[in-house]
């Protein structure tokens, strides 16, 4: 966790307000957008005075100009719930460098876990291995808590095979409310089943952000010589020249992922690919503060 525990990190994330665009639902008094009506400044809508409602929030000049009992109606603020569903399947193990795709996808989720702890959020981890779905941390708050997740993060090994979408839709299925859920891993599977998982959070009402932790190797398929490739979700063994299948391999890879983006983004997610050799402050907080910025309406 030693990115995670870098001072200069932590004060940038500490700035960010990790907010879902989409309303969430939660237990307690906070900051973020919800669908329930409450006591609030934030105006929601105007409806018909029902017996029993608080006669305090009768809109008298609405009323006098229709000549019918109006009610102002306002959005309560509650805090949110972010649900981290990371990949751990066996893929997640590759590396060519310092680090492997699991250890990068864990420090993106203790960051952000870090972020909803500052806000005083609830936070839960999903650990998925393909069609194996763990759920070590429930939904809650606070220092202890975060704690508890970087040390399941720390002592996490990538194991199990299957598309990541599978371990997706089995998250969801245990989300109690909506909320802000943050998928982590390498999206190697298929497009499609990615997109139907995504739809069906979406439809859920929860927001939806996809990290796709990728190895440069993978991106750029950068081998010069005879090189040995082993499957590691499955018994593939193949020796091969790289040289002789580098287009295809890469015209295949770069339709994947462009399908992949597509897909996601068209079931109403926010999506970026997230280079393992890229330090967190160039990618998630940058990610982050242009999320907020578009969500505000400023500009960069």
């Amino acid at each position: 966790m030693r990115q995670v525990s870098d001072p200069k990190l932590r004060a940038r994330l500490a700035r960010l307000e990790l907010r879902a665009r989409t309303a969430v639902e939660g237990l307690r008094g906070g900051r973020h957008r919800s669908p329930l009506r409450g006591s609030s400044t934030t105006f929601a809508q105007h409806r018909e005075y029902v017996a029993g409602d608080d006669i305090r929030h009768l809109d008298w000049r609405l009323m006098a100009r229709s000549d019918r009992n109006i009610i102002r109606e306002y959005e309560a603020e509650t805090d949110l719930r972010l649900w981290i569903v990371l990949d751990a399947s066996a893929s997640m193990a590759f590396t060519t460098g310092e680090w492997t795709k699991l250890e990068y996808a864990t420090w993106l989720a203790a960051a952000l876990a870090r972020v909803a702890c500052d806000q005083n959020d609830m936070f839960a981890l999903f650990l998925t291995h393909g069609d194996r779905l763990e759920r070590p941390l429930p939904a809650r708050g606070g220092e202890t808590h975060w704690t508890s997740l970087c040390n399941h993060l720390a002592s996490l090994e990538a194991e199990g095979a299957g598309d990541p979408a599978l371990g997706l839709q089995l998250a969801g299925g245990q989300m109690e409310g909506r909320g802000l859920v943050v998928w982590i891993g390498d999206n190697l599977g298929d497009p499609e089943a990615a997109a139907q998982a995504a739809s069906m959070l979406r439809r859920a009402g929860h927001d939806l952000i996809v990290l796709r932790t990728l190895d440069q190797a993978e991106v750029e398929f950068n081998f010069q010589h005879n090189t040995r490739f082993e499957g590691l979700e499955t018994e593939l063994r193949l020796r091969l020249d790289p040289n002789a299948i580098r287009e295809a391999y890469l015209a295949e890879f770069e339709a994947h992922g462009a399908e992949l983006r597509r897909r996601l983004r068209s079931s109403g997610c926010a999506f970026r690919r997230m280079p393992i050799e890229e330090p967190l402050e160039a990618g998630l907080v940058e990610f982050l503060a242009r999320r907020n910025a578009a969500k505000s309406g400023r500009s960069l």
